[in-house]
């Protein structure tokens, strides 16, 4: 839990100080790391483990809150490894979509925020909030860490609208 309490505490701090001025490299910066969010989504939903491995860094983690809303929420804490184990047993047909994500960028480390839905085999199954760590590694963003609440009851409508496969 002391790992999760960092990411929070350092995705609060971003959000203070990181909406600098938007330059060329801010925004090619604010561009990629969203792509590499939206890559590791694509990658559960294709069971693709090679491209879920490359865009972490070893000893990433994975933090899912069930039931955000209650006081009796738990967390869930998965290795990058086991994440990507699983990822490849996976029978179901998952689809997970973002959108209006927000970037915050500062030097080689950014944090993306972005709300999400979540569909096993065509059928809805829960929304919630993703939150995305990244760090640039030898000049590629990586992930670090994802932390996403899960919620079964009372989703917005996606602006996306209905999946199409």
């Amino acid at each position: 839990m002391r790992q999760l309490s960092i990411v929070v505490a350092l995705s609060a701090t971003l959000a203070t100080g990181a909406h600098a001025q938007s330059t060329p490299d801010r925004t090619a910066d604010s561009a990629a790391v969203v792509g590499v969010a939206q890559d590791l989504l694509r990658a559960i939903s294709t069971r693709d483990t090679a491209l879920a491995r490359r865009l972490m860094l070893p000893g990433a983690q994975l933090a899912s809150i069930q039931d955000p809303a209650s006081a009796a929420n738990s967390a869930r804490i998965q290795a990058d490894s086991q994440f990507v184990a699983m990822l490849g047993t996976l029978k179901q047909r998952y689809l997970e979509r973002m959108w209006n994500p927000t970037v915050f960028l500062q030097g080689s480390l950014a944090v993306v925020r972005t709300p999400y839905d979540f569909h096993v085999d065509g059928t809805f199954s829960h929304c919630g909030v993703d939150v995305f760590t990244l760090v640039r590694s030898k000049g590629e963003w990586r992930v670090t860490h994802v932390v996403y609440t899960v919620q079964r009851q009372n989703c917005a409508a996606s602006p996306l609208g209905p999946p199409t496969t």
